[in-house]
C-alpha cells in the first residue's frame, strides 16, 4: 500500500468516518506489517496510543481467539506502518499519561480512486490486495493464486493432469472493489476482467463442466479467453450474457436505471426474462428499471470503456448518471439542488484528475454549480 493510500485511511480512522472495506483494508496493512519484526525507531515516538488501542480492540473483537497473541505483537508494528508512510495523525500527551490530544481536522482532501480490492477465498479468508506484496497468495486444490509486478492476480495450474485436477474440490472466490477503487484479474481459464469501483465478481477457482460462468454486480470489462467449445456466461443482476471469446463491457449497477451490455469483438447473446437479443460490434443493449425488453443500438464504444481507459466519458450523458461516476470513483456523496432533470453534459475528463478540477470543469458547461462540503458533493441547478 502506498503512503498516500495508508495517510488517508488513518486519517478516515481517527475522523471516525472511515467505512467497513477501508476498516479492512487497514487491518490487512497492520497485518502484514506485524510480522515483519520491524524494531521500533527509538527517535520516532509520535505514534498515536488512539489508534493502536482502536486497532487492538477490534481486532481482538473480531477474532477472539487472537487476542493474546496481538497483544504481544510489539506496538512497532503500527509504529512502522505510520512511521514510513510519514504519517503523524496524533502526539503523546505532555501533561496527563492517560489524556490523549484531540485530533486537529484539516480540510480532508478527496482523492481519486486507484487500485484497491478485496478477494475473498472461498473458505472465508479475506486478502487486501493493495497491502500485500507480489509472489503467491494462496493455494486452491492445483491451483495457485498470484499477484505479479504490475499489481494484478492470477490463477495459474501447476499440474495439468486431468485426473489430478477432476479431484479438486471447486471453490468461489469474489474479488470486490470498494466505492475509490478498481482492479484487473486473470481468471483461471485466461480470460482477463477489469472490475471497476463499487464492484464485485463471483468465479470459481477453475472451470469445469460445459460452460465457464461468473457473476457480477456493479461494471466490468472483459477479455475472454477463446474457446469455442466451452462458452464463458455471465450474471449479472437480471440479465444473462453468453459469449464464445470476446471484448465487452457490462454495467449493471443497482442505483443506475438501466444494465448496459456493450460490444467491442465478437459476439455475445443476451437473455432476460421474455426478451432476447444478439449483438454486433459496436452495439449496446439496454435493459431498463421494470422494461421486458432488451433495446438494442449503436453507440459509440470508446463511451462505454472510458473508465477502463482512465477517462470519464460525460458524451449526452445525464447529469445523474455522471455524478454517480464521480461518486463510485471519488468515494462521496451527492446531494442536488434545484431543478436537475433534463440536464445533460458532454466532454471527457482524465480519472486521475483532482475532484475540484473536474468540477470546474463541468462548471464550464453551465448546467450546474459545484459545492465540496466534506466528502459530499452538492450540485447546485437553476
Amino acid at each position: 500500500m502506498d503512503k498516500q493510500r495508508i495517510n488517508y485511511l488513518l486519517q478516515k480512522y481517527t475522523q471516525g468516518t472511515i467505512d467497513d472495506f477501508e476498516k479492512k483494508e487497514l487491518m490487512g496493512s497492520y497485518h502484514e506489517i506485524s510480522f515483519q519484526d520491524t524494531e521500533y525507531p527509538d527517535d520516532r515516538a509520535a505514534v498515536s496510543e488512539r489508534i493502536l488501542r482502536r486497532l487492538h480492540n477490534e481486532i481482538a473483537d473480531d477474532k477472539p481467539n487472537t487476542h493474546a497473541k496481538l497483544w504481544r505483537i510489539s506496538a512497532a508494528a503500527l509504529a512502522f506502518i505510520l512511521l514510513s508512510a510519514g504519517v503523524y495523525v496524533l502526539k503523546r500527551p505532555k501533561i496527563e499519561e492517560q489524556a490523549f490530544v484531540k485530533p486537529v481536522i484539516k480540510k480532508q482532501t478527496i482523492l481519486p480512486g486507484a487500485n484497491v480490492a478485496m478477494l475473498t477465498l472461498g473458505n472465508g479468508k479475506i486478502i487486501s490486495l493493495n497491502a500485500v506484496s507480489k509472489g503467491k497468495l494462496a493455494m486452491q486444490g492445483n491451483t495457485v493464486i498470484t499477484k505479479n509486478t504490475d499489481g494484478q492476480i492470477s490463477y495459474q495450474v501447476i499440474n495439468d493432469r486431468k485426473n489430478d485436477i477432476t479431484k479438486e474440490p471447486i471453490t468461489y472466490n469474489t474479488l470486490t472493489t470498494p466505492p475509490g477503487g478498481q482492479f484487473k484479474i486473470t481468471l483461471p481459464d485466461g480470460s482477463n476482467v477489469w472490475l471497476n469501483a463499487a464492484s464485485s465478481i463471483k468465479y470459481p477457482s477453475r472451470f469445469n463442466g460445459n460452460e465457464r460462468h461468473v457473476e457480477l454486480h456493479g461494471e466490468a470489462y472483459f477479455e475472454i479467453f477463446k474457446n469455442k467449445n466451452i462458452p464463458f456466461t455471465v450474471t449479472a443482476e437480471n440479465i444473462a450474457i453468453k459469449v464464445l471469446g470476446t471484448h465487452f463491457n457490462v454495467m449493471a449497477y443497482k442505483n443506475e436505471p438501466a444494465i448496459n451490455t456493450t460490444l467491442l469483438e465478437g459476439s455475445v447473446s443476451l437473455s432476460a426474462k421474455n426478451s432476447h437479443a444478439l449483438l454486433s460490434p459496436g452495439e449496446q443493449a439496454v435493459l431498463s428499471m421494470g422494461a421486458e425488453k432488451i433495446q438494442v443500438s449503436n453507440v459509440n464504444v470508446d463511451d462505454a470503456v472510458a473508465w477502463k481507459n482512465g477517462y470519464f466519458s460525460f458524451r449526452k450523458t445525464n447529469i445523474r448518471t455522471a455524478m454517480n461516476k464521480i461518486a463510485r470513483w471519488y468515494n462521496v456523496d451527492v446531494e442536488y439542488r434545484g431543478n436537475v432533470n433534463n440536464k445533460v453534459l458532454g466532454g471527457t475528463v482524465s480519472r486521475a484528475e483532482n475532484i475540484t478540477e473536474l468540477l470546474n470543469y463541468l462548471e464550464l458547461t453551465g448546467i450546474a454549480k459545484f459545492k465540496i462540503d466534506g466528502r459530499r458533493i452538492v450540485v447546485i441547478c437553476n
